[in-house]
């Protein structure tokens, strides 16, 4: 008796379909970074007319503007801004749902356990998001850290003091620093060690979520 193997896909349509699926996600992440963005440069109350402002705002009115119709903001968030990244990270997932059971990601084979409840592909949207936030954390106190050191003076420090205080403020608190700023790493004693903190506090969280993210992996799949 022989056993059939099943035929293998070309090499190329493989990478193909998944430089293809990189591709999606990288441009739909960075939309729903977007949308994040938007609703924390309002809370944080950096000027519309500020550069960074002006980009996100022109990023992201197309999906922000029809959603703000029927869900305004209120209490000082832009839940419109927050339900738009929610929903762009759906969309995400609803199609590297349907590209992996139909077998056009992963090994090429389709799956055949049912279709799994919807839930499951919010939770996974949910922590797609979660993520991406966790990484503009990362990104925003890196790049505050960088210009205290390096470039003190430059435009956009006060932007990132802005940005990244709302992150650091807890941790100096806590270290008796209130609103200090974060000084050399030649300043002695006066050495801010919140943005470190703050930084393992993140890795940790995202490691967490990295280990939600494959138990609904593995519920779905």
């Amino acid at each position: 008796m022989t056993l059939k193997v099943p035929p293998r896909r070309d090499f190329f349509y493989d990478l193909g379909m998944n430089i293809l699926w990189l591709t999606l996600k990288t441009l739909g992440s960075l939309f729903v970074v977007a949308c994040v963005l938007r609703a924390y440069l309002q809370a944080v109350r950096l000027h519309p007319q500020n550069p960074l402002s002006r980009l996100t705002f022109q990023m992201t009115d197309w999906i922000v503007r029809p959603i703000r119709r029927f869900l305004p903001g209120f209490g000082g968030v832009d839940w419109a801004s927050l339900l738009a990244a929610l929903l762009l990270s759906v969309l995400l997932v609803v199609l590297f749902y349907f590209m992996t059971s139909a077998g056009i990601l992963s090994d090429g084979t389709p799956s055949t356990k049912p279709v799994r409840p919807f839930g499951w592909l919010v939770a996974l949207a949910a922590l797609w998001t979660l993520q991406w936030c966790l990484q503009l954390a990362v990104v925003i106190l890196v790049a505050g850290v960088l210009m205290s050191w390096f470039a003190p003076i430059h435009p956009l420090k006060p932007v990132f003091d802005l940005l990244s205080a709302p992150l650091l403020e807890p941790f100096r608190r806590l270290m008796g620093r209130r609103r200090t700023p974060i000084q050399r790493s030649g300043s002695g004693p006066g050495f801010d060690l919140s943005p470190i903190a703050a930084f393992l506090l993140l890795q940790i969280a995202a490691a967490v979520v990295a280990e939600l993210e494959m138990s609904v992996l593995r519920h779905l799949f």
